[in-house]
């Protein structure tokens, strides 16, 4: 005689799923990083089309939210860049690499991570997951987190700013510098923030395609110097 099956109802265990394990974050090499910046510039770039097509159609003011797009978009991708360019840096600095920078000592690790480290005794993969949890929720766009960050990773601020805007001083091209990245940053949350609108009139800033490209030849400028200083590092 076969044994009776249990047909009795079991309560159903609700919002459970299986754990899916996390993909570790993938460690870029410096061409790639640099990749990345290009083709999603390109990207932006061909946007231009949009709204030219637009500005003929006679939709003005859709052509000048695509351009406002524009800005924003390019300067989200300076800040991916370093975000990018962060973990490139430290990690190297971190297996001896490279020489590390004076702010590098002050980095603070939770005590879970160094637990984590002491169990991975053979590799050092921890250490670039770390940053990359601790850098994903900040911004390095504003002329003081840049200056900060650029300066712990070792690429140097006023380095970045005397080669991106070249001058017969290195304070006069700091200073200029320090106002471009401060102007690109300030129209960008202006633009992001405010729909272009003053906070006084509420009216909103006049935008062109020329202002546009300034404005992504500046950011692009800005990328491709600190690319140049970290290939330079070796």
């Amino acid at each position: 005689m076969s044994a009776k099956r249990d047909l009795s109802l079991i309560p159903r265990k609700e919002n459970q799923r299986d754990a899916q394990p996390i993909a570790p974050p993938v460690q870029f090499s410096l061409e790639e990083i640099k990749q990345h910046f290009v083709d999603s510039m390109q990207s932006i770039k061909e946007q231009y089309v949009v709204a030219d097509s637009l500005l003929v159609d006679g939709n003005e003011n859709g052509c000048k939210t695509i351009w406002r797009s524009q800005i924003v978009l390019a300067e989200g991708l300076l800040d991916f860049y370093i975000h990018e360019m962060s973990k490139f840096c430290l990690f190297r600095m971190f297996t001896g690499q490279w020489e590390k920078s004076e702010k590098y000592a002050s980095i603070k690790i939770p005590m879970a991570k160094v637990e984590e480290a002491m169990e991975a005794i053979e590799s050092k993969d921890w250490f670039f997951n770390y940053l990359n949890d601790r850098f994903s929720r900040d911004v390095f766009i504003s002329k003081e987190s840049m200056r900060d960050q650029l300066n712990l990773i070792g690429i140097g601020f006023s380095a970045v700013m005397v080669k991106a805007f070249p001058s017969d001083k290195e304070e006069t091209s700091n200073k200029y510098g320090s106002k471009v990245v401060a102007d690109l940053f300030e129209r960008r949350n202006v633009i992001a923030h405010q729909n272009d609108r003053s906070h006084a009139s509420a009216e909103q800033n006049d935008i062109s395609k020329e202002f546009v490209s300034d404005y992504i030849s500046k950011v692009e400028t800005i990328m491709s110097s600190i690319h140049s200083i970290a290939e330079d590092k070796g």
